[in-house]
C-alpha cells in the first residue's frame, strides 16, 4: 500500500468537534485539488459535515483518516461550530457546489476525472450532463456495485483512463476507509464525495435557495429521505451541537 502524501494545512484550520477543518475557500479549494492532481503520491479531500464530525468521535480510524486528509467545510454547521469555536472557516463548501467549479478548473488544465460510486446509471448520467456544460471534460464513470473480483479491472479502467482526480461515491466512513485500503491503485487526487453523483444527474434536487443560504438544507434533505435520514439528523444534529458546546466550555477552539 501506498502511504497518502502528508496532508499540508491550508492557510488556518479550526479543530470542530475533534476534527480539523481546513479554512478553505471556493477558489483555493479548486487550486488546491489541481496542485494535487499535478503531484506525486496521493492525497485524499474530505468534505466535513456534522455527520463525519459524530461518525468520527466513535470511530478511531476514521478518525485518524481525517487527520491524514486535507478538509473543508461541507456543513454549514461546521461554519457555525468553527465560529463559535474562535476559529475562522470563511464559507461553507458543499461538495455538490464545488464539484463544477473543479472540473471545469480540470478540464481547462486537461486533467481527466473519474466518478466511482453510487447505482449503476447514476454516475454515467452526472457526467453526461457535465460533459454538455463543461467543453473539454475528460470524465469517466463506474457505478460503485462492483465485487471484489472486479476491482481489477476498475483499477486498469482509471489507469488507463489516465485520472488525475478521482471522485468517490459510498457515503462515510465507508468511502474513505475504501480509499485507505486502495491508495496504491489510486491517482493522486481523490475526493470522498457521498452522494454527489445523485445530485449531478438530477436524480435528487437541490434544496430551495434560501434553505441553503439559511443552513437548512439538511431539512430539505430530511424531508426528501426521512426514512434513512431521521437517525444522522435527528438524533445527529444534537449530539454535534453537544460536543461543539462541551469543546467551547473547556477551552479548546481553534
Amino acid at each position: 500500500m501506498t502511504d497518502a502524501s502528508p496532508a499540508a494545512p491550508a492557510a488556518a484550520s479550526v479543530v470542530v468537534a475533534g476534527v480539523h477543518v481546513d479554512a478553505f475557500t471556493e477558489q483555493t479549494i479548486v487550486e488546491r485539488v489541481l496542485r494535487m492532481a499535478s503531484t506525486e503520491g496521493v492525497d485524499v479531500a474530505v468534505g466535513v459535515n456534522a455527520h463525519v464530525c459524530n461518525i468520527a468521535r466513535r470511530d478511531p480510524r476514521f478518525r485518524t483518516l481525517l487527520d491524514q486528509s486535507i478538509t473543508y467545510a461541507d456543513g454549514q454547521s461546521v461554519v457555525w461550530g468553527a465560529n463559535i469555536l474562535g476559529g475562522a472557516i470563511p464559507e461553507r463548501l458543499a461538495t455538490t457546489d464545488i464539484a463544477e467549479p473543479i472540473l471545469r478548473a480540470a478540464a481547462a488544465a486537461d486533467l481527466p476525472v473519474y466518478f466511482f460510486g453510487a447505482a449503476d446509471g447514476i454516475a454515467e448520467q452526472a457526467a453526461a450532463r457535465l460533459r454538455e456544460k463543461i467543453p473539454g471534460l475528460r470524465l469517466k464513470t463506474q457505478h460503485g456495485y462492483v465485487g471484489a473480483d472486479e476491482l481489477p479491472a476498475v483499477f486498469d479502467d482509471i489507469a488507463t483512463h489516465g485520472t488525475r482526480i478521482l471522485f468517490v461515491g459510498m457515503g462515510d466512513p465507508a468511502q474513505r476507509f475504501w480509499v485507505d485500503d486502495h491508495l496504491d491503485r489510486l491517482p493522486p487526487a481523490v475526493l470522498t464525495c457521498g452522494g454527489l453523483f445523485d445530485w449531478l444527474s438530477g436524480s435528487n434536487r437541490r434544496a430551495p435557495e434560501w434553505m441553503i443560504r439559511g443552513g437548512l438544507e439538511w431539512l430539505w434533505r430530511l424531508m426528501i429521505e426521512p426514512r434513512r435520514l431521521a437517525k444522522r439528523y435527528l438524533l445527529g444534529n444534537p449530539s454535534f451541537v453537544a460536543a461543539v458546546a462541551m469543546q467551547k466550555l473547556r477551552g479548546s477552539g481553534a
